[in-house]
């Protein structure tokens, strides 16, 4: 009977070890978890927003994305399904709103765009109403504009398309850079200037 109760107590005593065992290692894969690891971005956020001022408080640019991961090593933050919307400095109102799959801001603040990107003037009067593309990058403290990719630009009597785009958003002013062709509308355009000049 001996051998038994030994028998016995040898079989709780290797289960009991083999649990406690797994429970340890269950607590380190949970802390593994909280540990970042390179590479990794430092915080996350579903469904966030933020907004931008400048020195002065008025208001730079708001941007709202699905997800946003940000990285401080490298101070670049990323969107996924990303929506910007730039303001005029001297009005502090909404002047361009920006889509895309994806985008990136970086030390820069070189805001980076990439697939089916949109940039769409909010002002009805902007002589450049929308550009479409694949990539675009924009200089958030100048505005400045490019891409190397197929554009399509639309604007009041026009539409344009062609392969790369240097532009200004303050000055409305896009220029394609090869492989051009353009679309005029003469008397959208009259009627805009006319518009144009009854302001005056």
């Amino acid at each position: 009977m001996n051998k038994r109760i030994t028998a016995l107590l040898l079989v709780i005593v290797a289960t009991l070890l083999g649990w406690m065992q797994y429970q340890a290692k269950d607590e380190t894969n949970g802390l593994d978890n909280l540990i970042k690891k390179e590479g990794m971005p430092d915080y996350t956020g579903n469904r966030m927003s933020t907004s931008v001022f400048d020195l002065e408080g008025k208001p730079e640019y708001y941007a709202e994305a699905e997800e946003i991961k940000r990285y401080e090593e490298s101070e670049k933050t990323e969107f996924t399904n990303p929506l910007v919307n730039l303001f005029d400095k001297l009005t502090a109102l909404k002047q361009w709103k920006l889509s895309a799959e994806h985008a990136e801001i970086n030390a820069e603040r070189i805001l980076t765009l990439s697939g089916h990107v949109t940039l769409q003037a909010l002002e009805p009067t902007s002589k450049l109403q929308r550009i479409e593309t694949d990539h675009l990058s924009v200089n958030l403290t100048t505005q400045d504009v490019f891409t190397d990719s197929e554009v399509k630009s639309q604007g009041l009597g026009f539409t344009t398309t062609g392969v790369g785009l240097k532009g200004n958003l303050k000055q409305q002013v896009a220029t394609l850079l090869k492989d051009v062709k353009s679309y005029i509308e003469p008397t959208v355009i009259k009627v805009a200037n006319e518009q144009e000049k009854e302001k005056q």
